[in-house]
């Protein structure tokens, strides 16, 4: 037991996102259990709300899929489908100027709205940025997700959005929010290569302990992004997923909502 008590405040004085780390292992043991080792997944979970992207105008997913080859972090259940959004011009690149100011990011700054109706259950903005250079992760405060905001939404689901400007959160714990409402800024806060907005949908409010859950948008475009072989090698989409005006993204894929099925 001594050594476990060493053992934690070692992590806590020297790498604070690895506490969080140990919290995401107990979590991924509980959501299992918890869902009998029968997580959502696309086949067997429709999603009961509609909702829109996280954002205004153009972005370009750069992490997350519903399928295991695509997956954010598919072994993590409470993060098995979320998605990093990205701003990256037509040739890969998401800055202009000085790579190691969070300003110099397309997308820093940038609006992020309420991706559904719903009531403000988390929200905190007073972390400072990480350092940037594009190229590695870095974490500057004790949470790997820097400011966030978690909304609940109808029938028990959740959204959570990570990474977000400091003190630019517009709303507060209680209030209520309509989709499409501007409620934060994109930021570079947490555990991040770069300035971009995390976003997932899962069963509870808390991120560690909650499954994640198969989101097909609402009213959104997506196109393959011009030219993402210069930003990711990595393989994107494949085909994509369109039932009615409902859509599933994966990595790859340069998406927006369709203007007039905005509501503020």
């Amino acid at each position: 037991m001594v050594w476990f008590t060493w053992l934690f405040v070692f992590l806590v004085l020297v790498e604070p996102p690895a506490v969080q780390s140990l919290y995401q292992l107990c979590g991924i043991l509980y959501i299992h259990i918890s869902h009998r080792f029968h997580l959502p997944s696309k086949e067997n979970y429709v999603r009961k709300n509609d909702y829109i992207l996280p954002f205004t105008g153009k972005w370009t997913v750069v992490n997350g899929g519903v399928d295991k080859r695509l997956s954010h972090s598919w072994g993590m259940g409470s993060q098995r489908y979320a998605y990093d959004f990205f701003v990256p011009d037509d040739e890969g690149k998401t800055f202009a100027g000085d790579n190691t100011s969070p300003q110099s990011y397309f997308c820093y700054g940038k609006d992020i709205i309420a991706p559904a109706d719903g009531v403000v259950v988390k929200a905190y903005d007073k972390y400072k940025d990480s350092y940037v250079d594009g190229k590695k992760a870095y974490c500057a405060v004790y949470d790997m997700r820097g400011n966030y905001i978690a909304i609940k939404h109808d029938n028990d689901e959740y959204s959570f959005i990570a990474h977000i400007m400091p003190n630019s959160i517009k709303v507060n714990i209680g209030d209520t929010v309509k989709q499409g409402e501007v409620i934060a800024k994109c930021g570079n806060s947490g555990y991040t290569s770069q300035p971009h907005i995390h976003f997932q949908i899962q069963t509870g409010k808390s991120f560690f302990l909650s499954a994640g859950l198969p989101i097909a948008f609402s009213n959104i475009k997506a196109q393959e992004k011009v030219n993402y072989s210069l930003l990711d090698n990595r393989s994107c989409h494949g085909n994509l997923q369109v039932a009615g005006n409902k859509t599933y993204i994966a990595r790859g894929l340069e998406v927006e909502n369709i203007s007039e099925h905005l509501t503020k």
